[in-house]
């Protein structure tokens, strides 16, 4: 019962079953006996991550974050965690110090674009989103500035944006309807009138059936 790394080894295989309740049972069994360990803390995080508890995700990546300030990884999975929970601004703060190291690092100027986006800071959301596609842009990177741009006023820039984002998609019009709806109350937030966005959508849909 004192064998903080049996403990440790039956959650990490829990883990890797994708059992994450089961897994953070047996490391909180480990923390007991042996606290303060960076491998523990940051599974114990990551467990609770894919549980979709946040708060909690926070919590333990601060702990590790306490043992190594410098690690990028770590302030990564901490602004994504303040991301889920939709507190964008400390998420950028967090993105921001990983953009500072890694100028260059896709997976941090995408959520920098999209808190940016999502907080109303536009220009910065353009000049983020643009970095992205001019590195390697895929269909959410289009699809995304598509929705900067239109916010701005800039309609036709918007349209332009769609297009791409959909021929990135492969003409998955499917796709395309499904996101804009679900990204439907951001764009009403900056402006947008809700009826025109299945507007848009058929009008995407029209132009690519023709």
């Amino acid at each position: 019962e004192k064998n903080f790394e049996l403990f440790e080894k039956i959650a990490f295989c829990h883990q890797k079953l994708e059992q994450y309740q089961k897994a953070l049972e047996y490391y909180h069994k480990a923390e007991i006996i042996e606290s303060g360990r960076l491998w523990l803390i940051y599974r114990i995080a990551w467990c609770y991550k894919r549980t979709g508890n946040f708060k909690k995700a926070v919590e333990y990546y601060q702990q590790a974050e306490k043992i190594e300030p410098e690690n990028l990884q770590i302030q990564t999975h901490i602004g994504q965690a303040y991301m889920e929970m939709e507190d964008y601004e400390t998420a950028l703060k967090y993105f921001f110090k990983v953009e500072y190291s890694q100028p260059e690092n896709l997976k941090i100027l995408r959520p920098i674009g999209w808190c940016s986006f999502v907080l109303g800071k536009f220009d910065t959301a353009k000049k983020y989103f643009e970095k992205v596609i001019t590195g390697k842009g895929n269909k959410n990177d289009y699809l995304n500035l598509g929705h900067v741009e239109w916010c701005m006023g800039k309609k036709p820039a918007a349209i332009e944006q769609y297009r791409h984002s959909i021929k990135a998609s492969s003409n998955d019009m499917a796709w395309y309807a499904k996101v804009m709806q679900e990204d439907g109350r951001y764009l009403i937030k900056h402006g947008i009138k809700p009826f025109d966005i299945p507007l848009m959508i058929d009008y995407q849909r029209m132009s690519a059936g023709s």
